[in-house]
């Protein structure tokens, strides 16, 4: 059926960001604070994306010298075992965790949330997350924001591009306005999925090259009022943290229950407030369709009672009185469209410990993304040579593209390499270098993909970011 209706004119920038995640808030901050009027355009209600939508409040991989958690019960480790050669992420990654620590929201990096009073709970921990409160993150989100002059649109989706050739003109937007057009001169794709780069016709890919299998999709949930004592005596006894055991015993004795063969749970800052992370996941649903999301999201509230009810209360030590705080907004999503790039980042890359001239990031995750099957790079023990991963400023721009940039989870990583590049600190590094991209691109009249990376890499040295090995 054909829709016609005449839509009216937004703004004019200089920038247009879409999403609101940790790429997006890094890329519009750096954008704005350049000088270079922007907007921000962002679905959910807040700043943050998987970090405060999505529930998970804590970023990973912005100090190297992590090993798989798997790996890491296996051979007896706790969280304050693990080296920690270096950071991988600073700039405004680092400045925006110093001030969620400032206004008394947050821990780490490497420094696990409640080990203060209970040590042994460090058997949950990832070693190199920063944990923070999802209220006070997202108020220093906010605040940064507005402070640099980024002009924010809440509730707001980008649905279509308009472009000439080579070149977008605007975006079409959807909120409760209707639907508006904005223009801009730069555009910088931070939406995870890929959606300006996909609907400008640039091409994209989802999932698995082969296969187009994708990464199991979070709801996750927090429990609160859990025994935190009783969590680390157990623990401290040699009981499992994947809780592997406990939960094969409840699937066997309720068969009709929607029940995870284990469990990941972390320590929030409150006292006695978990997330759960593994035993939200759900494989084959796709997170750039809305009927799966809507289904996804479903049954993952569903499973978070259960969990709650059926399992924390009867068979967790601790979880005696547990009930759930909250389910995420949104899903957490780790892998749909990625854009295909000047240069695709590959695993040998990462395995190779190769570094680039126009490097503009680390990642100092390990590699941690699963299939069905596991994490088949952990099962082969291959590891990220030197710890580090650098992220070349190619893989930001979509091939054939004059002002669109992508950062985030959507650039050109294949395989095993979005593992590392993925992570919400790399985003923010990725998102800040885009933001100083497209002033280099405006002040000169230059397509992304014709910026000086030298002069590109001095702004970010300059600005705190770490691209030197």
């Amino acid at each position: 059926m054909l829709y016609h209706r005449e839509v009216p004119q937004g703004g004019i920038y200089d920038v247009i960001v879409a999403g609101g995640g940790p790429a997006g808030f890094a890329a519009a901050i750096s954008a704005a604070r350049q000088g270079l009027k922007t907007l921000l355009l962002e679905l959910n209600g807040c700043l943050g994306g998987t970090a405060t939508a999505g529930a998970l409040p804590f970023y990973l991989g912005s100090m190297t010298g992590s090993i798989p958690f798997r790996q890491m019960v296996e051979k007896g480790l706790c969280y304050r075992d693990l080296p920690r050669p270096r950071t991988a992420v600073r700039g405004i990654f680092g400045e925006t965790i110093q001030r969620i620590r400032s206004a008394g929201g947050g821990i780490g990096p490497c420094v696990l949330a409640q080990t203060d009073r209970w040590p042994g709970l460090d058997r949950l921990g990832c070693h190199d997350e920063f944990t923070f409160d999802l209220e006070t993150g997202k108020r220093v989100f906010d605040e940064m924001a507005e402070e640099a002059g980024v002009h924010l649109l809440f509730y707001t989706q980008v649905i279509d591009v308009a472009c000439d050739g080579e070149r977008v003109q605007g975006v079409y937007t959807c909120n409760k306005d209707g639907i508006t057009f904005y223009e801009a001169k730069a555009f910088l794709d931070c939406t995870g999925d890929a959606d300006l780069v996909d609907r400008a016709g640039f091409l994209t890919y989802k999932g698995d090259r082969e296969t187009g299998e994708m990464c199991a999709v979070n709801l996750v949930a927090h429990l609160e009022n859990i025994d935190s004592a009783k969590l680390e005596a157990y623990l401290n006894q040699g009981g499992d943290p994947w809780f592997g055991d406990i939960c094969k015993r409840m699937q066997k004795e309720h068969p009709d229950l929607d029940l995870p063969d284990h469990l990941i749970i972390f320590p929030m800052v409150q006292e006695g407030v978990f997330m759960i992370n593994g035993g939200t996941s759900f494989t084959d649903y796709d997170g750039t369709n809305a009927e799966s999301l809507t289904a996804l999201t479903l049954r993952g509230r569903k499973r978070a009672k259960i969990l709650a009810e059926r399992l924390f209360r009867t068979m967790i030590p601790g979880g005696e009185h547990c009930r759930v705080r909250l389910t995420a907004s949104y899903p957490g999503i780790r892998e749909t469209r990625r854009i295909v790039a000047e240069y695709g980042l590959t695993e040998e890359d990462l395995l190779e410990g190769r570094t680039f001239p126009d490097t503009i990031a680390f990642a100092g995750r390990h590699f941690d993304l699963g299939r069905k099957t596991g994490q088949p790079f952990h099962q082969r023990n291959l590891s990220v040579k030197g710890g580090i991963a650098s992220i070349p400023y190619r893989c930001m721009i979509p091939k054939g593209s004059k002002n669109l940039l992508a950062a985030g989870r959507c650039i050109h990583a294949d395989g095993q390499a979005l593992g590392p590049a993925r992570i919400m600190s790399t985003c923010y590094a990725v998102g800040e270098a885009a933001g100083q991209a497209a002033y280099l691109s405006l002040r000169d009249n230059k397509a992304f993909r014709e910026v000086n990376t030298d002069e590109l890499r001095d702004r970010l040295r300059k600005s705190g970011a770490e691209i030197d090995l």
